[in-house]
């Protein structure tokens, strides 16, 4: 029987240790968190109908619809109010056979960690690595050695899995910074659409339903990385950066506790082919970092563990299936990373006449944006893709 080691229990890697063991493959997660629960910070994440038509596959699609929220409308506006687009998700839902949820990103991997069993290991810090006489070798920092037939590098932007396949160039960084929060708030004091983003200059402020009785916003502005806030002052400093928003907005940070806000700069990189090396091979983060701005990063590491599963099913040569995996996955994910950081990169516009230009693209390019969700979205057909 094939084995295989996950370096990295986020979002990607806990899916792939899903999509393995489905496949009667066995599997084993190194997560170097001391507890799983540590593992995924942040606020709230919306996860697009690929991403939900892939829980579904794994299992878990249930339950991420009733403990998220299913989101019915996304709206953009100005920062003064003014409507830009309205896209109606429920359409969108229909036509592709699954909704737009958002969700807490640590509820999201709580259902994938409680999934995954026994087949992930907290704890397990991997420090070095080595191929030879077929197999890899995982050394763990406190001496321990795990050897697979395949290892998996679910590890993240700064993956140390990743300097083994690609070399170790730092990221990309996009000179956004952003602020996260979720909030508790009562039905009564909901903003009227469950998914918005308001578009000023070098800013955006973005707010969605994340579960009963939650929001979670983020807040972004053009910024060089390497900043930081007073202790304790995230919330004043996002209240003054977006002064002159919406009055729901500033009611939204103002509910929110000191302590649930947190900020961190934006980095990304560009599309890179090579995802594999011998019996090594990239997922999610590790292989296609994103920014924020297409909702994108998540759904994409999901769509490579159903696709690492599918290639690896029954295949006597490993090397040659890790190849078609990433050959099947790195153009759709390249695509998806080139959206994300233009349009990440037009919310730093902060000259007055570039953000009202920008602003009016957005709402003359809607409906060719809205057509393209139908075309993209949907998981594309092909042997690493297909239902196991």
């Amino acid at each position: 029987m094939t084995r295989v080691i996950v370096v990295g229990a986020g979002i990607g890697g806990l899916a792939s240790v899903i999509a393995l063991r489905a496949v009667g493959i066995d599997v084993l997660a190194l997560e170097q968190a001391p507890e799983l629960a540590k593992v995924e910070v942040g606020a709230g994440i919306t996860l697009w109908p690929n991403a939900l038509l892939v829980l579904d596959k794994l299992g878990v699609g249930d339950e991420v619809r009733a403990r998220g929220t299913i989101l019915n409308c996304f709206e953009q506006r100005s920062r003064a109010g003014r409507l830009i687009s309205r896209w109606p998700l429920d359409e969108l839902a229909q036509s592709i056979g699954a909704p737009v949820v958002g969700i807490s990103r640590t509820t999201l991997h709580s259902i994938l960690s409680e999934a995954a069993g026994e087949h992930v290991r907290a704890g397990s810090k991997v420090t070095a690595l080595e191929q030879q006489n077929g197999s890899v070798t995982a050394t763990i920092a406190d001496g321990r050695v795990e050897t697979g037939d395949v290892l998996i590098g679910a590890d993240g932007i700064e993956s140390m899995t990743r300097r083994h396949v690609v070399g170790d160039e730092a990221p990309r960084p996009v000179e956004l910074t952003m602020w996260r929060a979720n909030v508790a708030l009562d039905e009564a004091a909901m903003p009227p659409v469950d998914f918005e983003a308001f578009w000023g200059p070098g800013a955006k402020f973005v707010a969605f339903r994340s579960g009963p009785g939650q929001l979670s916003w983020e807040a972004i502005v053009a910024s060089e990385p390497g900043g930081h806030d007073p202790p304790g002052e995230s919330k004043r400093v996002v209240l003054d950066r977006f002064a002159g928003f919406p009055e729901d907005e500033e009611r939204i940070v103002n509910a929110t506790p000191d302590a649930a806000v947190f900020r961190s700069d934006v980095f990304d990189r560009p599309p890179d082919p090579h995802w594999n090396a011998g019996r090594i091979a990239l997922l999610g983060d590790a292989a296609h970092p994103m920014t924020f701005a297409v909702g994108q990063g998540a759904a994409q590491a999901l769509e490579d563990a159903l696709a690492i599963g599918d290639a690896l099913a029954g295949s006597d040569d490993v090397e040659a299936a890790l190849r078609g995996y990433a050959e099947q996955r790195a153009a759709r994910a390249a695509h998806f990373q080139t959206l994300a950081y233009r349009l990440a990169r037009l919310g730093g516009w902060q000259n007055p006449a570039s953000w009202r230009f920008r602003n009016a693209m957005f709402k003359v390019t809607n409906p060719m944006g809205w057509r393209m969700q139908f075309k993209e979205l949907p998981i594309p057909s092909g042997p690493a893709s297909s239902s196991s």
